[in-house]
């Protein structure tokens, strides 16, 4: 099943992480068990909220300042690193929904708030540049996945 990802805020998803941080033996921090089964951590070994945990660490510095209001991406940063990292989500979410369900991916993270029209449409840009031969076969982006793309974000808007 295929998670909307506003459904989660970037403060719902700060609470989540703080909670898990306390409560490391609960799936999410409320018990609340999301059905998402194991995903493959960093060290090869499966485990069933290693690479999730590992996405609500890397929010958590948002968490201090406390100020992150939507959109959270209003710009493209626009130097080397900057399109880098642009490129690395762009190509994860290549691999994973293929070209039409990037564009969809886009075009909701700008409907929720989480990018700005502008955003969207130079990250669209991007994509044309992108052979769209070395795309995998296309399926629905999950919790996961979203979930990436908003630590994707929250990067991209750091470095502005």
């Amino acid at each position: 099943m295929s998670m909307n990802p506003s459904d989660y805020d970037l403060d719902e998803l700060r609470k989540m992480a703080s909670e898990r941080e306390e409560n490391p033996a609960s799936d999410n921090g409320s018990g609340e068990d999301l059905g998402l089964g194991s995903v493959r951590g960093e060290s090869g070994s499966t485990s069933p909220d290693s690479f999730r945990a590992g996405l609500y660490r890397e929010l958590l510095p948002l968490e201090a300042g406390g100020d992150a209001e939507k959109p959270y991406l209003e710009a493209l940063p626009e130097d080397n690193n900057g399109e880098r990292l642009i490129f690395e989500w762009l190509e994860f979410l290549l691999l994973h929904a293929g070209h039409q369900g990037t564009r969809e991916a886009l075009s909701y993270y700008e409907s929720v708030g989480w990018i700005t029209e502008n955003c969207e449409s130079q990250l669209k840009d991007y994509m044309l540049g992108l052979d769209e031969q070395a795309t995998n076969d296309p399926t629905d982006l999950d919790v996961d996945d979203h979930l990436l793309s908003l630590v994707y974000i929250a990067k991209l808007a750091a470095m502005n």
